[in-house]
């Protein structure tokens, strides 16, 4: 059985990640920056941390593993190393680069999900902790930890998404990959099937990005011209 898009178990993992976000959200909001917001951040990045080694110990064990499919240069790889970074430092660059990657990026993989094998496969749930957890944590990095974005947060997180995109497009004409699905689309079908051909897509990605990022940073402006000047730092 393969996995398919818009199936009812799809619509039914969304509906439960939608859940789990406004739950996360609840929960942030009511113990925000205690001790044990702290502790739930820690335990989150761990169960990221542990997500990812064991899709590692998967693919070797399988015999899957290869360089041009497993080093960790998809998007969603380093969304989730400046998420982990987040939660376990309470950096704020990497809880802004956290945001806008995930809730710009990787949220895609929810809505699309490039799949080979569909329930209950160990793969399907090793795809779907990861990409759930990334957008729960980014939630709870603003909502619980307080760690919310800062002025000139769309530029730096521009500069740290170009460095990846030349760094992904050079490694993939490097060794025959397709990280970040630089080189061409998932053969499942993504929302890159609505912004062109290659290499038109290239530059509809940035402009996406772009909208997403200055979307998701609006409602802190708001906020933080509605309460007091100096709320963003």
């Amino acid at each position: 059985m393969r996995w398919e898009h818009w199936s009812i178990l799809h619509i039914n993992i969304l509906i439960f990640s939608l859940m789990v976000c406004i739950c996360m959200i609840w929960v942030g909001k009511r113990i925000q920056n205690s001790k044990t917001a702290t502790v739930i951040g820690y335990f989150l990045g761990c169960i990221l941390l542990f997500n990812g080694l064991l899709y590692v110990v998967y693919r070797l064990q399988k015999g899957y593993w290869e360089i041009r499919f497993d080093l960790p240069m998809e998007f969603c790889d380093w969304a989730m190393f400046v998420t982990v970074a987040a939660l376990f430092t309470h950096s704020r660059l990497m809880s802004e680069l956290s945001y806008f990657w995930v809730l710009s990026g990787s949220i895609h993989a929810l809505l699309t999900p490039n799949l080979g094998e569909t329930f209950p496969q160990l793969s399907f749930f090793l795809f779907f902790v990861g990409h759930l957890g990334l957008v729960a944590a980014s939630l709870y990095i603003v909502f619980a930890l307080n760690l919310i974005p800062r002025q000139g947060a769309i530029l730096r997180t521009l500069f740290y998404s170009e460095i990846y995109f030349v760094s992904a497009l050079v490694l993939d004409f490097l060794i025959d990959a397709n990280y970040g699905y630089l080189r061409f689309k998932p053969s499942k079908g993504s929302f890159l099937d609505y912004l062109g051909d290659w290499p038109i897509y290239l530059f509809s990605i940035q402009i996406l990005g772009i909208s997403s990022i200055i979307a998701l940073y609006i409602p802190f402006l708001i906020k933080s011209k509605t309460l007091k000047p100096n709320i963003i730092e």
